[in-house]
Order: C-alpha cells, then structure tokens, then sequence
C-alpha cells in the first residue's frame, strides 16, 4: 500500500507548534504546584510503604500483583522515584503529573496530525499541521482533564494517556513502512501498550482502536490488513485478555465489583446507557465540573426519560455508522470515544459510574473533531464575503473556546488544593454523591468534628448501603461521640460486608479500649496476629491496651516486637520511652528509647525533632 502523503510542514514549524502546546499546559497547570496532598492521595502515597525506597526488593514487590490491590505498578514506579528526590513534599509529585500530561499532549499533537493525513486524503499538508495543532491545544485546555493531572492518585491516566498514544502513534507509522522499519515500530508500539496497561488497566481496549482505525482507514479491504499484520494483532489482543483478566481479578479481590444497580443484569444495563450519555454531556456540555457525580435515574427506570436516553444513544451509533462511506474522521471519532469509554460504562457494576478522569483517552476524539471542524472552516469560502473571513471567524472561535476552557481549568486546579476545598466543592455540587460525603465525612473526622462527620457519613451509607469503609468510620465516630451501641452495630455491619478487611477489626479493637474493654480489645488483636504474625502495628496496639490495663512488662514484650518487625516506625520507640518514664521512673531506658526513635526517621521529622528536645530535657534535669 501506498504511504500517505505527510504533512508538509518544516521542523521549526513542528517545533514552535509543541512548544506553544508545552508552555500553555504548563502555565494551565502551574497554580496546582501549591496544592497539598488530599485523603484520596493517602493510600497511594502518603501511607504506601512500597514507594520508600528504589531497591531490588521494593521494585519486586511494586511489580508484584498483592491481593485485594490494584495492579498499577508503572504509577507505583512513578511515585517510588518522587519519593526518592522530594520525600513528602507534595511539589515534586505535581511537576511529574505536569510533565506526563505535556508529554501526552506532545504524543496527541504527533496522533491527530498523523491520523489527519490518513483519514483526509488528498488535503494538502499545512491543514493536517492546522488541525494537530488546534486540537492538542484543545485536548490540553480541556477542564475535564484537571482530575487526572490535578489529583495526585490519578498519575495512572496522565501515564497511560502518555503510552496509549504513543503505541497509537508508532502503530500508524509502522502501518505505513515496509520491512525492518515496520518490524521496529510495531515492537515498539507493542511496548508502549504494555506500559500503558501497566499504569491502568484499562488500555485493554487498544486492539480495539486499532480495527475501529482500520474499518475507518481501509473500510472494505481491512481484512487483507488483518491477514497481513496477524501477528501484531495476534500479540496485541493477548495483552489484553491477560490484563483484562487481571484487572477483574483485581476488581473482584479489592470488592469493586458491586451488585446490580437496580437489582437485576438489564436494568445495570439500563445504567449504562445513562452512564454513556452523560459521558458526552461531561465532555461537551459542562462548566462545573466535580470530584464526584451522581447520575439522577428515574424510578421506576422504564419510563419516558429512559426511552429519551436510549433514542440519544441510537442516535449516536445511527450517526456513526452512516458516516462510515462518507466521512471517514467522523466515523473513527465516534467509535473511538464509545471503545476508549466502554470500561467505564459499568456493565460490570463499580462504585463510581461518572468521573472526569474516565474520559481522559476518549476526549482525543471530541478534540480532533474540534481541530478538522476548525481547520475546514479555515479553508471555507463565502461568495458573499472576503477571502479571510472564514478563516477570522474560525480563529475567533476557536480563542473564544479556549479561553473558556482555560479559564474554567484554572479554577478547577484550585477547587483542589487540599482536601477541606475540594470535598466541600464536591458535596455542594452533588449533594447525592456517596463519595463527596464519605471523603467530605473523613475530612471533618481529621478535623474533630464528629458531629459533623456522621451528618455526612450517615448520608454516604444512605446512598450506598453496601459502603463498608463509611460504616467502619460511623464506628469510629460514633464510638468517639459516647454512643457505643450505634458504634458496634456500624463496626458489625462493615464486618460482615467486607470480612476480610483487618482494618475493621483493629478500629473495633481501639473502641473497645476507649470503652475500657479492654479483654474484648485483646481478643480481638490476639486473633489477628494469629492470623499475621508479621504485622509491626497489630503488636503496637496490643502493647497500648496492655499498657493501658496496667500491664507494663507484658505491654513493653509487645511493644519490643513490633520494634523488632519495623525498626523505623517512631511511635513504637515514643511509647517505650514514655512507658519507662513514667511506670518506671527509669530516665536512662527512657533516653535510650527516645534517641532511638530520633535515629529510626529523618531529623527533619517533627516527630523526630520533639523527641530529641525530650532527650535534651532529661539530660538537663537529671
């Protein structure tokens, strides 16, 4: 086959087109580099011990796939290496997701310019260059976008975005070379996938771009292609399946798959058409966008607003499928938005059915379409007006646009600044959303607020009954709060959902050591270790109850092998010291234990800092 014709257009021209993408990505995102963590980030970084260090064992273990997590370890990677030159320092963990999201905007400009030239044969070059170039910019405007490059746990779609296009890009190139050169772009592209499979499994659904670009590209001779490229495809399609395999391993054992929204297969179905809409609504007609959405579906479900959903989705795939034999660009743009979008569509039912950062790939589309509508409306001609005009009117609507977005990304970067900020945005904009009030619920629990932390936890299991982690925190505060009897009926309801999560039952063992029950509290952390031996904060806890019944030798055995299983916890070397200081008045232990708390963490450490003007008053005073 023939090679399409490429844009025309020199290097420097190439050049100063992806530096003006660089530099407006950049300066959207560059308020966000004062942002703090947030409690969606703690898991991932904050609290995740696999990201200490960059040795041959932590690399194993992010590499390895642990039961009831996600599978992500390219993203683990990520953060492993900004552990290593920022620490905690959140900064350095936004310039990375800033230079992802660049450099997937590079690998954007390079896709559509290339997918421009294949789809709109016999187009001169300089409008391929126009249309790469107005669409990157959109796609790097886009608000839609600030989820995935704001939020620090959601690195996994800037990294995925940045290999997923980049295995698209070198897919399309080596279509189009013969021998050695094609064999070396596929293995690449095949790569690039793997990478971006690694980051989120969702990439999954690459073989199917690819056929979309082929019936788009070839239309009725793709077959032949298939023949001839069956081992690229071949390879391709294994990728997924194992991932795809994996990735409901991964939902199953971590209890993200949920029941049926509805109750039964076909109406979770149903959700998914309402699902698919308001996907489109998110990304062409929205101008606040959330942390968290929720989708109002009538009840019952089959009724007159149903009947409107579906006819807006018929219509959708009735548009794509004539444009098939008539316009190629439109065709690819369509179905490439439904594919890249399909595993968010919750046919297999999840938590969270709309979110920003779900749209990240499938936004490509809606941008390129943006970037060849703007580009043809430049080389219109009007009879009835001057030459230029068409293309003055073009660009005035295209600045209007992204200046619109752009305003409106500048203001969602600071809706993100901490977590205060963004749960308040979030319960305000979806007062309905189980997440804006079970994260909102957390944020007032870190605060003290209890009373104000059940109001929204309450809310949160009102919408989702099933939402164990939210039951397991009404435990807390309600314990907290004096209201025992409410505290155990949360603590066993989140039980008997999620049986498997230790977590539960070491909070219920710290309520019943408030209670000052403190057998029950010791049962409770006794059958835990029997079951892992080797977890450093199940002996910490069963020392503090001890020391708590009075108990010192045996809360100072326990406290000595939690030491011995993580020697760099601080709080462990904290409780000895104060355990000989204050039971048995023996200042020398007690300095002992102290300074080696100092040593266990970095000075910089506030902990650490106290403690050693604790050894520093004991000096003076002895």
């Amino acid at each position: 086959m023939k090679p399409a014709a490429q844009p025309v257009v020199s290097h420097r021209a190439t050049l100063l087109a992806l530096s003006l993408v660089a530099v407006v990505a950049v300066g959207l995102y560059v308020n966000t580099l004062g942002n703090d963590f947030t409690n969606w980030d703690d898991g991932m970084i904050y609290s995740n011990y696999r990201i200490r260090s960059l040795d041959g064992d932590t690399l194993r273990k992010i590499f390895t796939y642990w039961r009831g997590s996600t599978y992500q370890p390219v993203r683990e990677l990520s953060y492993a290496i900004d552990f290593h030159f920022w620490r905690l320092n959140p900064l350095g963990y936004h310039i990375s997701n800033i230079l992802f999201y660049v450099l997937t905007c590079v690998m954007v400009f390079f896709t559509m310019r290339t997918l421009s030239s294949h789809l709109r044969e016999g187009i001169q070059g300089s409008s391929h260059f126009r249309t790469a170039l107005l669409g990157s910019l959109v796609f790097a405007v886009h608000p839609v976008h600030v989820e995935a490059v704001t939020w620090l746990a959601a690195r996994k779609e800037v990294l995925q975005g940045f290999f997923f296009f980049t295995a698209f890009y070198l897919y399309l190139r080596g279509r189009e070379t013969e021998g050695l050169h094609t064999r070396i772009y596929f293995v690449l592209s095949l790569l690039s996938i793997l990478l971006a499979t690694l980051s989120k499994p969702s990439a999954v659904v690459f073989p199917g771009v690819i056929l979309v670009y082929e019936l788009a590209r070839s239309q009725g001779r793709w077959v032949d292609f298939v023949k001839k490229r069956w081992l690229f495809l071949a390879l391709s399609i294994c990728i997924s399946l194992l991932f795809t395999f994996i990735l409901v391993q991964v939902m199953w054992d971590a209890g993200g798959v949920k029941p049926y929204r509805g109750g039964t297969f076909w109406t979770n179905f149903l959700m998914s058409f309402f699902a698919f809409v308001h996907n489109i609504k998110l990304l062409v007609g929205t101008i606040n966008y959330s942390a968290s959405y929720a989708i109002d579906v009538p009840k019952p479900l089959f009724g007159l607003r149903t009947l409107w959903i579906l006819g807006i989705t018929f219509l959708f795939f009735a548009m794509s499928f004539w444009s098939f034999r008539r316009r190629r660009v439109v065709f690819f743009s369509f179905l490439f938005f439904f594919v890249t979008l399909l595993p968010y569509l919750n046919i297999v039912p999840t938590s969270t059915i709309l979110a920003d950062r779900y749209l990240f790939i499938a936004s490509f589309s809606y941008c390129f379409l943006l970037g060849v509508g703007f580009d043809r409306l430049c080389e219109f001609r009007l009879t009835k007006f001057s030459e230029g005009f068409p293309k003055l009117l073009a660009m005035t609507l295209f600045l209007f646009l992204l200046v619109g977005y752009s305003l409106m990304t500048i203001r969602q970067n600071t809706i993100w600044q901490n977590s205060l900020t963004l749960w308040a945005d979030t319960v305000e904009k979806s007062p309905r959303s189980n997440t804006a009030n079970a994260l909102m619920g957390v944020v007032c629990m870190d605060l003290g607020m209890d009373q104000e932390a059940a109001k929204y936890l309450e809310r949160a299991v009102e919408i989702l009954p099933y939402d164990y982690q939210s039951r397991n925190n009404l435990g807390i505060v309600y314990g907290r709060s004096g209201e025992p009897e409410k505290a155990l009926r949360e603590f066993a309801v989140a039980m008997r959902l999620r049986p498997d999560d230790d977590t539960i039952k070491i909070n219920l063992s710290v309520f019943y050591q408030r209670q000052e029950e403190y057998e029950n509290a010791e049962r409770v952390l006794k059958h835990l270790i029997a079951k892992n031996p080797s977890q450093a904060n199940l002996y910490f806890r069963l020392g503090l109850v001890y020391r708590d019944m009075g108990r010192n030798e045996a809360a100072l055995s326990e406290l000595l092998k939690a030491r011995d299983l993580a020697p760099r916890i601080i709080n462990v070397y904290e409780e000895l010291g104060n355990i000989y200081l204050s039971r048995f008045h023996d200042i020398e232990k007690a300095k002992f234990y102290y300074s080696q708390g100092v040593e266990a963490i970095p000075n910089t450490n506030p902990r650490s800092e106290q403690l050693r003007w604790i050894v520093h008053d004991l000096e003076i005073h002895r």
